[in-house]
Parts: C-alpha cells; sequence; structure tokens
C-alpha cells in the first residue's frame, strides 16, 4: 500500500506525541527500578487512578483540570511513601516487591472498576475548545496538525523528564540516590540517610503518576483495563532508555511509538503492540556485538 509522505510524517509526529505520554509513564518506573530496585507495577494503577480523578473532579465538580494536580500530587506522593514504607517494613525482597506492586496492580483495576463502573469514561466532550481544536503547524509544514492535549503532555514530559534528570545527576540529593544505588549500606556508612531518600524517591515518582494521569483523562477514553494497553510500550521504553535514566526512557518511548505507528500504516493494526517487544528483542539480541564493538574500541584507545 503507497502512503504519502505527508501521511507518513503526520503519523510520526501523532507517535511521537503520544510517546511522550508514555515517557511520562515510563518515568516513575524506570527511576523506581532503577534506583530503588522496585519493578513497581502499581505506578501504572496510579496513573490510571489519576486519571479517573481527574475526570471526576473535572466532570462532576466542575474543576480546571491543572487544578486537580493541587489534590491529586500530594495525595499520590502520600502513597508512594506509603508503598514503599511498606516494603521496608516487609524487609521485601526484589521479588517479593514485584509480586506486591502486581497485586495492587491487580487490586486498583478491580477497585476502579467497581467505583467508576467498567464503561468507557470520556472527558473530551466536556472540554473546551482549546483543547480539542487541532493546531497547523506553521511554513513549511502547514499540513501537519498537532492536539493542544499532546502538545501538553510534550510539556509536562518535557518538564518531569528534565527536572528528575538534573535532579539525579546535578544535586547533592541525587548524588547520594546515586551512591544508594551502586550500595546502600556503603552509601549509609557515608552518611546517607537511606530510609528517608527511599520514601522521597517513592512519594515523587508516585507524584508524576498523578500529572501523567491527569493528560491520560484529557487524551483519551478511560476505561479500568486500560494500563494493559500501556504496560508493553512503557516496561520496552523503560528497559531500553536504562533502568534509572529518565532521559532514556523519554526518548525510548517516543522512539518506540513512531515505529509503532509506522507499522500500522503497512501492516495490520492489531500486531502493532508486539512491535514494542520485537524492538526489545532486537535491542537485546544486539548487546553481544556492541559490547564486543566497546571493547574493541577500548582497546584500541589504550593500545
Amino acid at each position: 500500500m503507497s502512503v504519502s509522505s505527508m501521511a507518513l510524517a503526520q503519523t510520526l509526529l501523532n507517535g511521537a506525541l503520544l510517546g511522550c505520554l508514555f515517557g511520562s509513564i515510563a518515568l516513575g518506573l524506570s527511576v523506581k527500578w532503577g534506583h530503588l530496585g522496585v519493578a513497581d507495577f502499581f505506578h501504572l494503577s496510579l496513573t490510571l487512578l489519576g486519571a479517573y480523578v481527574t475526570y471526576s473532579l473535572v466532570s462532576e465538580q466542575l474543576w480546571d483540570p491543572f487544578l486537580t494536580l493541587v489534590v491529586t500530587v500530594p495525595a499520590f506522593f502520600l502513597i508512594g511513601v506509603g508503598v514503599q514504607w511498606l516494603f521496608l517494613v516487609l524487609e521485601a525482597e526484589a521479588f517479593t516487591s514485584l509480586l506486591i506492586t502486581f497485586a495492587l496492580f491487580m487490586v486498583t483495576e478491580s477497585a476502579v472498576s467497581k467505583i467508576w463502573s467498567p464503561d468507557l469514561l470520556n472527558l473530551r466532550p466536556m472540554l473546551s475548545d482549546g483543547f480539542t481544536t487541532s493546531i497547523r503547524l506553521p511554513e513549511p509544514l502547514p499540513q501537519l496538525a498537532v492536539q493542544p492535549i499532546d502538545l501538553l503532555a510534550l510539556g509536562c514530559a518535557v518538564v518531569m523528564v528534565g527536572v528528575s534528570a538534573y535532579a539525579l545527576g546535578h544535586t547533592r540529593s541525587g548524588r547520594a540516590v546515586q551512591a544508594m544505588r551502586q550500595d546502600g549500606e556503603i552509601a549509609q556508612t557515608l552518611g546517607v540517610r537511606v530510609v528517608p531518600l527511599t520514601l522521597l524517591v517513592s512519594g515523587l515518582a508516585a507524584a508524576t503518576a498523578a500529572v501523567a494521569g491527569m493528560v491520560v483523562a484529557l487524551r483519551m477514553p478511560l476505561s479500568p483495563s486500560l494500563p494493559l494497553q500501556w504496560i508493553g510500550v512503557v516496561v520496552v521504553a523503560t528497559m531500553l532508555g536504562g533502568l534509572g535514566r529518565p532521559v532514556g526512557a523519554l526518548l525510548a518511548a517516543v522512539a518506540v511509538m513512531m515505529i509503532q505507528n509506522a507499522w500500522s500504516l503497512w501492516f495490520p493494526p492489531q500486531w502493532s503492540p508486539a512491535v514494542a517487544f520485537g524492538v526489545l528483542f532486537l535491542f537485546l539480541g544486539a548487546q553481544p556485538a556492541i559490547r564486543l564493538v566497546r571493547e574493541s574500541l577500548t582497546a584500541r584507545r589504550l593500545a
């Protein structure tokens, strides 16, 4: 099937912007997995919960979508702290933590279905034109258009990922998190307050789910099973980008969604979710060759 260049460009643009939303969701998972050693699938449920709370506050209480963050961000921060505190109390190993977060993932889906019903809920008909009217790109690309909500997803992703990357790499607390990641006991011996820092990182990671949830509520119809549609892209982006690397997770999510969207132009769309895992398998399969090239280049520099 022939596809025009403009159709391809629009598809890739849409994929990149949707990838920004998934990159925002992957941010919290990447930080907790990489720096706390917890593959927290409950983070996906928190994003869903944030979307539903946003829906209720906007549709029933007529709140501005951005005002909902005043409620959801602190609440989710406390939830993140509570979940991590539970892990510490239970002295949960990585596998135990994984099971607990997966259980919370399943329980949250059932709870959301019970509270809000399993039917699709859509906030878009209630939004003002400022959220729903497409914006044409300026010359020389006036044929391409973007949704304002996608630009919001881009802005949120850039801000959250940028702040996270800067904090991890250029602040004292960030360097303490890096030290804790390498060896918690030695970091504690050197004066790093591991427990408060762990709780803080978990709380901040959960707070990002509140922001991502607001964007989800504005961007797409809600259903309790929505995280099952995200989990492939989010997990693959987290792994491709490097655990604990916010910028890597965002770039990987954008790349995966662009590939996945382009795939749907030529091949059956129902296969597009498998594309993300295909990219991951190719990446993992190429690792021995990449490692060999790196070692060869290092040996040449040292020779």
